[in-house]
């Protein structure tokens, strides 16, 4: 992808802060992480993202296109391929400076 480094470093470090801890469901034995302090946002982030990067949904946790956006979003597309967290606000933005530069440029 073209994720940009201070954004997955901004993750590590966040990662790095929240404890989490391994729980058992003790109904089918399965392992999960969550976080150690339920109460804490940063753990509760951080459980989520792990969660994620082990059922695979993690890749579609992205940041939006939208450079006076940049907001956190779960890209819900089928395909997979969202570029904006919304495309009412950041998605019509862009396609308008698109079509302005076009415009521009003729």
């Amino acid at each position: 992808g073209h994720g940009a480094p201070a954004e997955v470093a901004a993750l590590g470090t966040l990662l790095a802060q929240a404890p989490l801890v391994t729980t058992v469901d003790p109904a089918d034995g399965s392992a999960r992480l969550a976080p150690a302090d339920p109460a804490s946002l940063t753990a509760r982030v951080a459980a989520a993202v792990a969660r994620g990067s082990l059922d695979g949904s993690w890749q579609r946790l992205k940041a939006c296109e939208d450079e006076t956006c940049r907001w956190a979003y779960y890209d819900r597309s089928p395909a997979g391929r969202g570029r904006w967290c919304s495309m009412e606000v950041c998605g019509a933005r862009a396609k308008m400076r698109a079509y302005r530069a076009r415009r521009a440029g003729e």
